[in-house]
């Protein structure tokens, strides 16, 4: 996580949002403190659906989505237009759709 990942989801998201009750500060921070980048190898061998927003702030680069399908085959990915990294504002309902679709077709 970005070193300034914390201050920003706290400012951004659980005060706005009144989530503090959920998740304290102190806990987004030890996230951070705590979290390591983990190189991803070999082939996932299930089904993976990768959900991405298309505006400036999506945290899931083309990139990404590049190396994610060169390690699983079974890769749906879903993107929506009117979304940065948070898909519940105007692409909620698709989103949520997008999901219940995605599990109702694992076997």
């Amino acid at each position: 996580m970005d070193k300034d990942w914390p201050e920003d989801y706290i400012n951004d998201y659980l005060i706005p949002f009144n989530r503090t009750g959920q998740f304290r500060p102190a806990a987004v921070r030890a996230i951070q403190r705590e979290s390591q980048q983990i190189e991803l190898k070999g082939k996932l061998v299930v089904p993976v659906l990768v959900a991405r927003g298309l505006l400036e702030g999506s945290l899931v680069s083309d990139s990404d989505i590049t190396r994610y399908n060169s390690i699983c085959p079974q890769l749906i990915v879903k993107e929506y237009a009117a979304s940065d990294h948070d898909l519940k504002g105007q692409d909620r309902n698709q989103f949520y759709n997008d999901i219940v679709s995605f599990l109702n077709g694992i076997d």
